[in-house]
């Protein structure tokens, strides 16, 4: 586990720069903003990523947050096995992160779709400090 990418990934999502132009939604990868997508930052755009598409456009190798955002075209593989290199996580531990609407571990009823950046953060924090995903910190 990349402590150290964790961490400055939570901190970019509590306050995503407007200068990205791309809003936050947990039921997409990174994409566009369809009619009932919404974007859940303070500003609006036409489209939107998760915690796994944020990873991908804005962490490097090396966990640090970089000055400009990868486009979606350099990001080669799938979304959730690039964030999860650049997480350090394992299978298990980035499905239940990226994935927490298809993972038979939360009892969680939710709206994925309106999961705030803030709260994704604060998993991204409890993940990094206890070494386990746990969504239900984000609505405590």
């Amino acid at each position: 586990m990349n402590v150290d990418a964790i961490n400055n990934l939570a901190g970019f999502l509590e306050n995503i720069p407007s200068r990205h132009n791309r809003g936050f939604n947990m039921e997409s990868y990174a994409g566009t903003v369809g009619e009932y997508t919404e974007a859940n930052v303070g500003f609006q755009c036409k489209s939107t990523a998760c915690i796994a598409g944020w990873a991908c456009m804005i962490l490097g190798q090396k966990g640090q947050v970089l000055k400009n955002a990868r486009r979606e075209s350099q990001i080669e593989g799938a979304y959730e096995e690039v964030a999860g290199n650049l997480l350090g996580l394992g299978y298990r531990m980035a499905d239940e992160l990226f994935e927490p609407m298809n993972n038979s571990c939360t009892a969680l009823e939710v709206n994925w779709s309106k999961v705030t950046p803030r709260q994704a953060a604060k998993v991204l924090r409890h993940l990094a400090k206890a070494g386990e995903v746990d969504w239900e910190v984000a609505f405590a």
